[in-house]
Formats: C-alpha cells, structure tokens, sequence
C-alpha cells in the first residue's frame, strides 16, 4: 500500500529535492489490462513505441532512478543537462531487447531485482510506472518497493471508454450523443440514426472499449466503410464474448483539449495542466499549452477534473489520469471523452515551464522516414544550421526531447529508416510559434524526402 505522503505534483513542483521515484514507462499497458483487437502487427512501430520511453526524462530528479531498456544519446543528456533539466541515475535491463515490454525485462533480470530490493529499503523510495498492471505488481511484490497508484484491475476499470461515458452521464455532464451497442447490427442502427437525424452527423466515431493511440477508434463516412468495418468487428466478436462498442456522434470543433488529474491517496484531486490538443483524425500529433480558451471554460475544466478526481478516488483509484474533451463549434464543453487512467504523452511535458519558465509553447510530433541514420547530434547540427535550435539565452526556439526514436527502426536493407520526432516548439508568442513551427515543418519534409515522398505521404 502506498505511502499516504505521496503527492506526485508537489514532488515535481514545491518538493522536488525530497523523496526519490524510480520510473519505469511501460507503454503498451491495454494488453495486460484485457484482450484488445490488435489489428495489423507493425514491428518496427513497436520498436519506435517502445523508445519513446527516454521522454520521462522531462519529469526526473537528480535524486530519481529512471529504467529504459537503452541508454539514451549522450548528447541528448548533455543537451538536457545544459538547459536545466536534471538527469537521474539511469539502469539498463541486461540482455535488453527493443520489443519485449520494459517490465518483462525487468522481472527477467536478478541483478536489477536486487538493485530494486535495495533501493525499495529507503523509507521515501517509490515505484512510479506510466500504468499500473500485474507486471508492475509482480515487480513491486519481489523487490518491496511502494508501488505510487492504484491496483491494476481498477487501472483496467477506469481505462473501458464505455465505462467513462457512464462515469460522465453519473455526474451529470453533457455527453456526445450515441449508445453503447452489444452487437454489429445495433452498431448499423445508431450508426442511421445519428447520420439520418438532426443534428444530422457527417462522421461516427465507433470505439472499441480499450485502444490507445487511435487504436480500436474507427471514423466512418459512409454506410460502404461501415459495412467493410463491421465485416472485421464481427469476425474480431465471434472469438469474444460479451464484445461491445461505443457508438458516438462526431461533432465539429472549437478545440480539443486534454486536462491531467492527479488524485492523492487521501482524494484531493489536483488539475496541473491544460492543454489544447492536434488531432489528425484521431491520433494525437501535438499541444498547444497553455490553452488559449475562454476563461469560462477553463473555469469548468478545473471544476470538472476535480469532480471526476473525487468520483475516480470512490471507486479506489489514485494516481495520474489524463482526460479527453472537446468544445464543439456552438462552445458546448463536453468534459469526458476518454479517460486514462494512466501516464498519457501529455503527461510528460506537463511540467517543463518549471525548467523553461512562462512562454508559449508547441509539442508536436512527426513520422521520419529517412535515407539515413538520424541520431541526436545530427537533428542538434540540422536545427542550429536553420535557426531553430532552442536557445535559453533567447528563450525560443526549437527542443527535441527524445532520441531514441529518431531513427528507431530499419525499414529494409537499403538503408532506410523509419522514426519519430518529439519536439517543443517555444516562444514568447503564438505568433512566433507558428512561423517556427512552419520552419520546423519545412526541415521536416526535406530530412523525409527519401525515394521523393513526402511526410503526409509516407504516414498516409
């Protein structure tokens, strides 16, 4: 059972020098959770998933201990350290691969267990994984260290889609309009009904209880898309039982936002950060923070996370959980899209104006496929050549902050190779974001113009 003097955002804010964290980012929790429809296995997409872990750098303190499976570019560290960030105590599982999950190798190294035994010895060591699953218990369970969350079957519970919209319809908040479907005929009924009906939906969004990373969320048109979709739903429900969706309308837009909660063991919630997400379609590409919205919004976001931080901490979950939501275009905010009751990628840049201080800032993230190999040095050299190399003296500029996926995965033998880039755009203004941003787009294209495609193209 976890310490009840935990607070996470205190630790990362008015507490830092006290406690030490050992973080594990263990992406790819949903498996363990329950059975999720994988879809099309991209092995090279798992190894690039699996190195994003290096951006928890962005939440570490010196004192912290921090597990990946690959040490991270020696620049790439320097480069943090020089701007202000500090650099924890890093360990490597031995005989570490680029696909097993990080706890599996983990639990399969005895010498990293001892190490944890020994650290989990101190009276204020915690264990702090992005989510919590029986693989992060299993470990916590054989080193003794105090696991920082709730248990992993209510990790699992307030990770279900269908069960946040009950959650939302509970406290009384607007919802977008559908209905759960038990069946693949019910999906083609609502799916007529919100499309034959005022408000008369363009799109319907069909989610699958538990995806991630716009996994299992199905954007649909047209009654032929549906029909080819539903073919591959019911042969993905004939192997499960009890299979549902969520069927919603797709409304258009004024912002989509993600709000971050954190809920102490005691039930205080605490909402630290705001921020207005870039969708393409429904995957995650960047933010914008702090949101430039309508105070009144703002107001009732705040007001929302804490009601829901109090519902989540009456069915027993502490911890980070990061919520979905959108403003429609007639300014309607709905307060509960999804709910992650997890780490989200929104969760680790949510403190960097404690390092970099009040400006205004961009995350975006971009597909690479280039015609070499991208490392940390190279991306540095190729953003100061254009001006856009963050600078502290000016306080603006461009700050890659992971280098493992630069160039992750080889594609083929003929030296082409896929990655990801995570960036934070920053400026004192919006004005000068966006014109970085578009710099930053136009060096993008010509680093991915590898056999002549483009980036759209190339991730299309």
């Amino acid at each position: 059972m976890m310490k009840q003097s935990f607070n996470l955002v205190e630790l990362l804010t008015t507490r830092r020098g006290q406690s030490q964290i050992i973080w594990i980012c263990n992406i790819g929790a949903e498996r363990y959770w329950n059975r999720v429809n994988p879809g099309v296995i991209d092995r090279n997409e798992d190894i690039i998933v699996n190195r994003i872990e290096e951006m928890n750098l962005l939440l570490c303190r010196k004192q912290d201990f921090l597990i990946l499976r690959q040490m991270p570019d020696q620049s790439c560290l320097q480069y943090l350290q020089e701007l202000g960030f500090s650099v924890p105590t890093i360990l490597v599982p031995n005989n570490a691969d680029l696909v097993t999950p990080i706890s599996e190798l983990v639990l399969q190294d005895e010498a990293l267990l001892a190490r944890l035994s020994h650290l989990a010895q101190g009276d204020e060591t915690y264990f702090l994984p992005y989510a919590i699953t029986r693989l992060e218990e299993e470990i916590a369970s054989k080193t003794g260290l105090t696991l920082a969350g709730s248990p992993a079957n209510i990790n699992a519970t307030v990770n279900d889609k269908i069960y946040n919209r009950q959650i939302a319809e509970e406290l009384g908040f607007p919802v977008c309009k559908g209905k759960v479907c038990n069946s693949v005929g019910e999906i083609t009924q609502v799916f007529q009904e919100l499309t034959g009906q005022p408000p008369y939906f363009q799109q319907v969004i069909i989610k699958e209880p538990f995806g991630a990373s716009g996994k299992g969320l199905y954007i649909v048109a047209d009654p032929e898309r549906l029909k080819m979709l539903l073919l591959r739903l019911a042969r993905f429900a004939r192997n499960q039982e009890n299979s549902r969706w969520l069927v919603e309308g797709w409304y258009p837009k004024k912002a989509d936002l993600n709000y971050q909660l954190y809920v102490s063991p005691e039930g205080k919630a605490d909402v630290f950060s705001v921020k207005e997400q870039l969708l393409r379609d429904s995957v995650y590409i960047g933010s914008r923070m702090p949101a430039e919205l309508d105070p009144v919004i703002i107001d009732r976001v705040n007001e929302c996370g804490i009601e829901i931080g109090k519902y989540l901490h009456r069915i027993g979950y502490s911890g980070v959980a990061g919520v979905d939501a959108i403003v429609t275009s007639d300014g309607t905010l709905i307060p509960i899209i999804e709910i992650n009751g997890r780490f989200t990628l929104s969760t680790y840049i949510s403190f960097i104006q404690t390092v970099l201080g009040k400006a205004k800032i961009l995350s975006r993230y971009f597909r690479l496929m280039t015609d070499f190999r991208m490392d940390y040095q190279t991306i540095l050299a190729m953003l100061k050549k254009e001006g856009l190399l963050y600078d502290s003296g000016t306080a603006e500029g461009v700050l890659v902050y992971v280098s493992g996926t630069l160039s992750a995965a080889p594609v083929s033998d003929g030296g082409i190779y896929s990655g990801r880039l995570f960036g934070l755009i920053i400026a004192a203004d919006w004005e000068r974001v966006n014109d970085l941003n578009g710099k930053l787009e136009d060096l993008i294209r010509k680093i991915s113009m590898a056999e002549h495609h483009t980036l759209e193209e190339r991730s299309s």
